[in-house]
């Protein structure tokens, strides 16, 4: 008798974080993929949100709302366009 044969090939991956990200896109390509892609986003946004607080985003030259800021308040420096108006003089 002979011993059972193995059809088709055999592929082995490395031990560790490589051999299973490699033995990953082996076996669910469309898994591993779609994971890659989440995790760029995910990275992209991080980095959107951390420019916008950066640069100061809640600071908007248009706004659908009117505040009123005094003289003494620490975010006049920062403000874009400031329009002065005197009433009452």
């Amino acid at each position: 008798m002979r011993p059972p044969q193995n059809f088709g090939h055999i592929v082995k991956f490395k031990k560790g974080l490589f051999g299973l990200f490699a033995r990953g896109c082996w076996e669910i390509p469309e898994v591993m993929g779609a994971s890659f892609m989440a995790l760029i986003g995910i990275g992209f946004a991080t980095a959107g949100c951390y420019n916008y607080l950066q640069m100061d985003g809640d600071n908007r030259e248009y706004k659908s709302t009117y505040y009123i800021v005094r003289a003494g308040d620490p975010r006049e420096c920062i403000l874009k366009n400031p329009v002065f108006t005197s009433y009452g003089k």
